[in-house]
């Protein structure tokens, strides 16, 4: 049978342990043996027989194994003795004072207690239900199933004796028994049994999904050595992993006497299981091909030391107004107490055995948090198998078209895209926990901890010399340090295999949108040509309604009632041809670039021409409407002699200015080019008539040549009179028309002046400066 290197080590541990509790009852048994002898009358003499020790069995010839080759990975140091050379014991030997608990007092509790909010959570059901205010017994004894899922809880309670073995809590057998009795029944009280001999020294306390009764228990039975109410809190809080060591200075002597340590992750939920209802956890529930059942959870671990104060600490912070706190010995008695809410079946529960042998509370404690360590690396291990199981292509990808269809293109529902992203982001929100538990134990676990030299946590010697004591417990700190970043290794490989994941889920998740980009530009191009064929069909059937439209317009006319019935069809004929043929040449004609111009040019010059025509006509009769008063002025302009220089050369100003015109879908449009046509102007009054028409016929000129892209020469820049003109109010001078350039200036023209009215008009100008000229003439 092969085996992995985990559980060959696994297996040497055990052995090594099994041997060490041997030679150590070996020799306790050779120790007695040599007091009955020496005490014995009949035996004179009582030879000198060496005890059995490490040492001792290392020289045996028949040893093929090295003790201290295999005790590295033990737990164990290797010596064996009870007692050191001066004279001090290597375990914890005063026992923990006597504690009795009832089941009145734990009503009372219930009901007197300034819960928290955290605590009010955790005890909902309790506290929803009013158990405390019920007749009876507040413990059910009910076997098998009971609703608040007391059945599934599982717990490891141990005394501790002055030999270091933690021994497990048994009852008398009575029969059938709920969990949640069991449990009380051993937590309710401590070395109350007059009967037993060697008395406990520490207790060691694991709940494994507890029910909300049994949290109150232990919230009863323990809140005067910790502060269950802010381990309640770090249960309920969502806060990554933090350590709490001995608060030395804090106003509670329980911060000082207790070590507190707190890890919060994500498991996959077990079958059968469910979450408390603090916990954030998945809705489905059930673990499927396309689906994987997260849920948050996490654990604290908790150590509390006895007895009075071993010494004083000087506070070297300022800001904190108590100056000196307390410091507890590590070999004083002890509790650890580890309330964990993992909603699965991945717990270890062979933690602690009575094969251990624990010297102090640290130890034990410090064990307790490896095994947490190693759940949680075996844990998050899981959900990145299970999410690797869940983004990773199926085994027939290689051989299935539908499948690589599948993958690379996305579906309407978009599954692996949320997928991808749900798969990417947790993988990274583990990372964060795992990042957050290691800080937060090299934060606390420093050298200074683990050779002994901190003044506040477990302090001891620090040399190693002063007390063979401190050196043998300095020893096993080095073991179980060893132990611990061990597992603290494991986490961060699962760390190195989540980032590795993560970069292959964003590769995933880039093929899968390009795969799907080039399909969706694909269909795009598909629905374009789709659009295309159906707008040439609608321009097919407006053709073809166009062409029926005259005809059935003069059937219509001849197909009335009142029309001769004997007459022949020559009429109708040509009617017929007069109608149709000039409106099919018209349709055609605006179907085109060319013809849409025409024919808006031509619609613009008849419109504005039967505007003049109409305001000339309604100024004959003595009417001036308000939109008719630009055309009656130009009428009045046009017949000024003083003019006609500028009338001649109207008509072709206003052919340049209309070809000048965009069109866009035979609809004219102003362009930028006409934008910078030079503005119009305005006549000083100090010009003599003279000048004022040769002016005008040159600034009309330059205009033209504009339109022709032309600029004027040098010599027409400096023309005198043309310096003279305004153009808005504004005086136009060689800054403007001879240093500048045309568009320049246009562009200062074109916030100045409002072209307004007809064409004509908004080429020389708006009824403002038409005006202006008319009061200088």
């Amino acid at each position: 049978m092969a085996l992995d290197a985990e559980t060959a080590k696994e297996l040497v541990r055990k052995l090594t342990a099994d041997r060490d509790a041997y030679l150590d009852s070996l020799n306790r048994t050779h120790e007695l043996l040599l007091q009955i002898i020496s005490s014995s009358a009949t035996v004179p003499y009582a030879p000198s027989v060496p005890r059995l020790t490490a040492d001792v069995f290392r020289q045996l010839p028949t040893t093929t194994l090295d003790v201290e080759s295999v005790q590295k990975g033990s737990g164990y140091s290797g010596d064996f003795d009870s007692d050191t050379d001066d004279g001090q014991s290597l375990f914890v030997q005063t026992p923990l004072d006597l504690e009795e608990y009832s089941e009145e007092g734990f009503r009372k509790h219930l009901k007197t207690h300034p819960w928290t909010f955290a605590g009010k959570e955790i005890l909902y059901d309790i506290f929803e239900d009013g158990l405390m205010h019920q007749k009876g017994s507040l413990i059910p004894n009910v076997p098998g199933e009971v609703p608040d899922r007391s059945h599934i809880t599982h717990y490891s309670i141990f005394d501790v004796c002055d030999d270091g073995t933690p021994t497990e809590i048994k009852m008398a057998d009575t029969g059938p028994m709920s969990r949640s009795l069991a449990i009380w029944n051993r937590i309710k009280s401590i070395n109350s049994d007059p009967k037993r001999e060697q008395k406990a020294v520490g207790r060691i306390t694991i709940v494994r999904e507890p029910s909300p009764l049994l949290f109150a228990a232990l919230h009863y039975t323990m809140h005067k050595h910790f502060d269950v109410d802010e381990m309640f809190q770090f249960l309920v809080d969502d806060d990554p992993a933090l350590a709490k060591p001995h608060r030395a200075f804090s106003e509670d002597h329980r911060h000082q006497r207790t070590f507190v340590f707190n890890m919060e992750y994500y498991t996959v939920l077990g079958e059968g299981c469910v979450p408390q209802r603090w916990q954030r956890f998945d809705s489905t529930g059930r673990l499927e091909a396309t689906h994987i059942p997260i849920t948050r959870c996490g654990s604290v671990v908790a150590l509390s030391l006895e007895g009075p104060p071993m010494g004083k600490v000087r506070n070297k912070d300022r800001r904190i107004q108590k100056k000196y706190g307390y410091v507890y010995d590590p070999f004083s008695p002890w509790r650890v107490l580890s309330m964990q809410a993992y909603p699965d079946w991945n717990s270890s529960i062979d933690s602690h055995d009575n094969i251990k042998h624990y010297v102090n509370g640290p130890e034990a404690f410090l064990v307790t948090v490896r095994a947490e360590l190693k759940d949680a690396a075996k844990r998050l291990l899981e959900v990145y198998r299970a999410i690797s199981d869940l983004v990773e292509p199926p085994p027939d990808f290689i051989f299935n078209l539908s499948t690589r269809d599948k993958l690379l293109f996305e579906d309407v529902n978009f599954t692996y895209s949320r997928r991808y992203f749900w798969a990417g982001q947790t993988l990274g929100i583990m990372n964060q926990d795992i990042r957050d538990m290691i800080e937060t134990y090299e934060s606390v676990f420093k050298d200074s901890v683990w050779d002994g030299t901190n003044k506040i946590i477990w302090p001891g010697s620090g040399d190693g010399s002063t007390s063979s004591r401190q050196a043998h417990w300095n020893r096993r700190l080095g073991l179980l340090r060893s132990g611990i970043e061990d597992e603290i290794g494991k986490l961060k490989t699962v760390e190195a295999l989540n980032e590795k994941k993560m970069k292959i889920i964003k590769g995933l998740h880039e093929n899968l949108f390009n795969g799907t980009s080039v399909h969706e530009s694909r269909r795009s191009i598909e629905q374009a040509e789709i659009t295309v064929a159906q707008g040439n069909n609608i321009k097919l059937l407006t053709l073809v309604t166009i062409f029926f439209l005259p005809l059935t317009f003069v059937t219509s006319v001849f197909g009335m009632t009142n029309m001769p019935p004997n007459d022949n069809f020559n009429h109708f004929a040509y009617t017929l041809v007069a109608i149709c043929i000039p409106t099919y040449i018209l349709i055609g004609s605006l179907n085109t670039d060319s013809g849409m111009k025409f024919w808006t040019t031509k619609s613009r010059y008849f419109w504005s021409s039967s505007g003049h025509g109409l305001a000339k006509a309604l100024n004959a009769v003595g009417y001036q409407p308000k939109w008719a008063r630009n055309y009656h002025k130009m009428h009045e302009e046009d017949a000024h002699p003083s003019w006609k220089p500028r009338h001649r050369r109207s008509g072709s100003l206003e052919r340049k200015m209309i070809s000048r015109f965009e069109t866009n879908g035979g609809m004219p449009v102003f362009s930028p080019e006409r934008s910078k046509i030079p503005p119009p102007l305005e006549l000083g009054g100090d010009m003599e008539n003279g000048e004022r028409e040769e002016a005008r016929a040159t600034f009309e000129e330059r205009q033209i040549r504009f339109l022709d892209n032309e600029r004027p020469s040098a010599t027409e820049r400096d023309y005198s009179p043309a310096s003279k003109f305004t153009t808005g109010g504004a005086q136009m001078s060689e800054k403007r028309v001879g240093s500048g350039s045309w568009e320049r200036g246009a562009e200062e023209s074109e916030k100045g002046v409002s072209r307004k009215g007809s064409l004509f008009g908004r080429i020389f100008g708006g009824e403002k400066e038409r005006r202006g000229r008319q009061n200088t003439v």
